[in-house]
């Protein structure tokens, strides 16, 4: 069976030695591990359609004898060249995409959650709110079922709080930015995502190598004699 659908790639990985594996999340199937036949050639036609936060029409074919689907055709919505132009904003996308990949099903439509991550990669693409990672995880973490609205927080937080909850992620630009409460509340999120897939998030990994190889390279400050 061949149907097309709607989605973005929330990661891939060599498959042999031209193809390639998707983790895709579509608006009408949720999770689909998909694979791509020969895109790794110099003559692939289809590579752009396999790259981590690529959002388009995928044409896939079903086959019983495969749990995974093939991709043989598509058309590119967005490939969010402004993310991808700064390491910042790719290091959130990438986050976004695995906090949704830790918290959608496979085979199981989820079309607000698709949207959601569609919502926020374009906002991202455009230069978004500092407030657009932990808001997106803890509207992600709501229609999932788990959500943190009455989770205890510190009383001048409160109206943030509150805020990142009921605000859609096109409006937080209206909050005000407080770098302390952001960490602390991105780290809470990361916190329950976690717990719920019962796994690590690579995304807090990959940003603390980074740090620490941003620190190593800094030079040393130069004495000043007496």
């Amino acid at each position: 069976m061949i149907i097309n659908d709607n989605a973005v790639v929330l990661r891939r990985g060599d498959s042999g030695e031209y193809g390639r594996w998707v983790l895709l999340l579509t608006e009408e199937h949720g999770l689909l591990p998909a694979r791509f036949t020969g895109v790794n050639r110099s003559a692939g036609k289809l590579k752009a359609l396999s790259e981590p936060m690529v959002w388009g029409e995928y044409r896939l074919f079903f086959s019983s004898r495969s749990s995974a689907v093939h991709v043989t055709g598509g058309r590119l919505s967005s490939s969010f060249p402004g993310v991808r132009a700064d390491l910042s904003r790719t290091l959130t996308g990438l986050a976004l995409c695995e906090m949704a990949w830790r918290l959608c099903a496979e085979r199981a439509p989820s079309p607000a959650k698709y949207r959601l991550l569609c919502r926020a990669l374009c906002l991202l693409d455009q230069g978004a709110s500092p407030w657009l990672e932990a808001a997106f995880g803890l509207h992600l973490l709501e229609a999932a079922g788990w959500g943190l609205r009455d989770l205890p927080v510190p009383p001048a937080e409160r109206d943030l709080w509150r805020g990142l909850h009921e605000s859609p992620l096109e409006g937080l630009g209206e909050l005000p930015w407080r770098p302390e409460a952001g960490r602390r509340f991105l780290q809470l999120v990361f916190d329950h995502v976690e717990a719920h897939a019962g796994r690590p998030l690579r995304c807090q990994s990959v940003a603390l190598s980074l740090e620490l190889f941003a620190a190593r390279s800094r030079p040393p400050k130069e004495s000043v004699p007496c």
